[in-house]
C-alpha cells in the first residue's frame, strides 16, 4: 500500500494489538507473530517498525524471506539486514553473533513460514549469544517458540468499517447497506485481504452482487484485485501459497474436514476423515499441522475447529478432484445422524 491513508486503512481494528506487541517486545526478546495468508501480518509489523521510537534501537534491520528457499542462506540474510554488510565467507551464526556483540538491535523477519524450523533454531540462537538482540518474527506457520502472539482475523464490526474504506477507495459514492455489508464480511470471516477484495469489485458490480460472489465456492476464490502482489491477488493465490506448505497427509486432512458444515472435534474428525490412507496416529498429526498453518480457527466455548468459508471453498474443490466427495459427504451425514 502506497499512501498514508492506504496504510491506515490497512490497519484498521489493529489498535489493540499495535499497542500490545511492543510491550511483549519488551518483556520477551523473540516474539512470533502467525496468521492466515492475507490477515495482515506483513502491515502490522512494517507499521510497528515505524511506530518503535527514534534512538531506542542502534540498529533495526527488516529481513523479508519471501524469495529466501535455501534454509542455508537465512543468517546471510540476516546479516545482510542487521549489518547493511555482508559477512566474509559463509556467515554463520557465531560470525553474526560477534558483529552485533553488545549492540541493542531490533531484527523484523517476515515471511518465516516456508523456513519455519531453520527461523527457530537461528533465531532462537541468535537470541541466546545476543543479550541485546530482539526479534519480531512473522509467517502463516506457528514457530516453535514461546513467546507466540497470533493475529486473528477482524470482528464483523472491524470488518464492515475495512470493507467501507475499502469502498470509499474504489470510488463508490453511495455507501452499501449496512446489512448488505454485514452479510459480505461474514461470508469472508474478517479476514482482511478478503474484505479488501470484495470491497474492490464494487467497481464493477452491485453490493447485492458482491454478496453472490462471495457467498459462492465457485467465485469466491478467482476474485481479483489487480493492484496486490500476484501471491495475493486472489484468494486462489494466497492459499495455493499456505496448500504448498503443507504435508500430503495436511493436504487430504484440509480436503475431507470440508464435509463439515460448522465446528467439528477431533473426535468428529477420526470418525469421520481417518481411513487406510489417513490413519488415525497421521490424522491427529495432521490436524495439527492444520492449526499450526493457521487454517483452522479455534472455537472459544469448546475443543472444537472452525474451518473459514474460503478455506473450505478451495479444500472441497480438491476433495472434488479426488473424487471423494460423496464418499465423505455421507460419513459426515452418518455422524451427524448418530449424534441426533
Amino acid at each position: 500500500m502506497g499512501t498514508d491513508n492506504q496504510e491506515a486503512v490497512g490497519l484498521i481494528g489493529r489498535d489493540e494489538v499495535l499497542s500490545e506487541l511492543p510491550y511483549l517486545l519488551r518483556t520477551e526478546r523473540l516474539v512470533t507473530v502467525s496468521g492466515p495468508g492475507g490477515v495482515g501480518k506483513t502491515a502490522l509489523v512494517t507499521e510497528l517498525t515505524r511506530r518503535l521510537v527514534p534512538g531506542q534501537w542502534e540498529a533495526v534491520g527488516l529481513a523479508d524471506l519471501i524469495r529466501l528457499d535455501d534454509p542455508e542462506l537465512l543468517v546471510r540474510q540476516l546479516a545482510a539486514a542487521l549489518l547493511r554488510k555482508e559477512l566474509p565467507g559463509r556467515p554463520h551464526i557465531e560470525a553474526l553473533a560477534d558483529a552485533l556483540d553488545d549492540m541493542r538491535v531490533l531484527l523484523v523477519v517476515d515471511h518465516c513460514e516456508h523456513l519455519a524450523q531453520a527461523c527457530t533454531e537461528v533465531l532462537t540462537e541468535l537470541v541466546r549469544r545476543c543479550p541485546e538482540l530482539h526479534v519480531l518474527a512473522a509467517g502463516r506457520t506457528r514457530l516453535n517458540t514461546p513467546a507466540r502472539y497470533p493475529l486473528r482475523s477482524l470482528t464483523r464490526d472491524e470488518a464492515a468499517r475495512l470493507f467501507e474504506a475499502g469502498a470509499r477507495q474504489a470510488g463508490v459514492a453511495e455507501p452499501p447497506a449496512p446489512e448488505t455489508v454485514q452479510y459480505i464480511c461474514g461470508f469472508l470471516d474478517g479476514l482482511p485481504l478478503a474484505v479488501h477484495i470484495a470491497a474492490g469489485q464494487l467497481a464493477r458490480h452491485s453490493p447485492e452482487e458482491v454478496l453472490s460472489l462471495v457467498s459462492r465456492s465457485d467465485t469466491v476464490l478467482d476474485l481479483a484485485a489487480p493492484g496486490l502482489p500476484a501471491r495475493q491477488r486472489t484468494l486462489r493465490a494466497s492459499l495455493l501459497r499456505t496448500h504448498q506448505l503443507c504435508t500430503p497427509e495436511e493436504r487430504l486432512l484440509w480436503a475431507r474436514c470440508t464435509v463439515f458444515p460448522g465446528p467439528f472435534t477431533p473426535a468428529d474428525a477420526l470418525a469421520v476423515c481417518a481411513d487406510e490412507r489417513l490413519p488415525a496416529d497421521a490424522l491427529v498429526t495432521a490436524l495439527h499441522g492444520l492449526d499450526r498453518h493457521s487454517l483452522l480457527q479455534q472455537e472459544q466455548q469448546a475443543a472444537a475447529f472452525r474451518m473459514p468459508w474460503s478455506v473450505r471453498a478451495h479444500g472441497r474443490q480438491w476433495l472434488d478432484r479426488l473424487g471423494e466427495e460423496r464418499e465423505f459427504l455421507q460419513r459426515c451425514l452418518a455422524r451427524m445422524l448418530r449424534d441426533t
